[in-house]
């Protein structure tokens, strides 16, 4: 087992939302608030969400410990970065629209940063190199205020890992220009991007490669357009969003069956993106939960 020293574990995987292992080496941080007051209330709440984190950090600068690090959780809005990530969560002290943090909480979330970061080698903390907020992977407000504090973190964390104590200002660059953000983008997401202005529309027809029961729904995985490694979490396309062309009924769904999308529900808009799988995240209407593709395969089908 892998926990922090500075962590006490609080609900300690007392909830089936996270998946035991990794597929993928720790490389990153991802930065995310409760939305809520009540610290104490997060790991009940994912007894019912499909949704966890490794840490989290109350008003007061308690750090408590969720899940092993050397287990996956489910906070980042996909596969590839929860694998290869460890979430932080971090309590408010005021509710919407505001969503205050504390002090506290963001020095000991720089604490909780740089014992991280020296345990798995990050080297500086960096904004958006191995520091990031959820909404960098996820279309989601998330983590609020915390998105403007991800560099006072750093700063902070950086402090200690160099035997500070932490106690700094933030460092501004004196006013000159941010330095310029590296288009890592896919051929394929720059298109949805720049030409088709973040739109979709898929028509043609796609196999399934299996349908099975899960959460609570009938979905179904396909090798034609979901990122791989496929997951009934974030790849799997319920039935109820799909024709059956193989069964005059429509509604067999047996594994291999040809199908597509409904009329009602076959364009949109795309809502997220992630450079490092080359996925695109789509938000189906009448459907909570966002889906995602890889954008090859996706921009490739008819």
């Amino acid at each position: 087992m892998t926990v922090s020293g500075l962590a006490t574990p609080y609900g300690f995987q007392d909830f089936p939302h996270y998946t035991e292992g990794r597929s993928a080496s720790v490389n990153k941080i991802v930065i995310h608030h409760m939305a809520t007051t009540d610290a104490d209330s997060v790991p009940g709440i994912w007894k019912n969400r499909e949704a966890s984190a490794h840490y989290g950090i109350t008003q007061d600068g308690s750090i408590r410990a969720y899940v092993d690090e050397n287990n996956t959780a489910w906070h980042a809005g996909q596969w590839g970065v929860n694998s290869s990530s460890i979430g932080i969560e971090h309590a408010n002290t005021t509710g919407a629209p505001d969503w205050g943090i504390a002090q506290a909480t963001i020095d000991s979330s720089a604490k909780l940063v740089a014992d991280i970061a020296q345990r798995y080698g990050f080297g500086q903390v960096v904004p958006y190199k191995n520091l990031f907020p959820h909404s960098e992977f996820y279309g989601t407000a998330c983590p609020g205020q915390l998105k403007a504090k991800l560099q006072e973190i750093a700063d902070k964390a950086n402090d200690i890992m160099a035997g500070g104590n932490g106690n700094i200002a933030t460092q501004d660059n004196g006013g000159s220009a941010p330095a310029p953000k590296v288009d890592n983008r896919s051929a394929s997401i720059k298109e949805f991007q720049d030409k088709w202005k973040n739109r979709w529309a898929l028509r043609g027809t796609f196999r399934i490669r299996t349908c099975q029961m899960q959460y609570g729904m009938y979905q179904a995985l396909t090798d034609d357009l979901n990122v791989e490694p496929n997951s009934w979490f974030y790849n799997g396309i319920p039935t109820k969003l799909l024709e059956d062309l193989s069964d005059p009924q429509g509604r067999a769904f047996e594994d291999g069956a040809i199908v597509r999308f409904k009329d009602d529900v076959n364009f949109g808009t795309i809502d997220a993106y992630d450079t490092n799988t080359n996925s695109i995240g789509i938000q189906f209407t009448g459907y909570p939960d966002m889906i995602w593709f890889d954008a090859d395969k996706f921009l490739a089908h008819p």
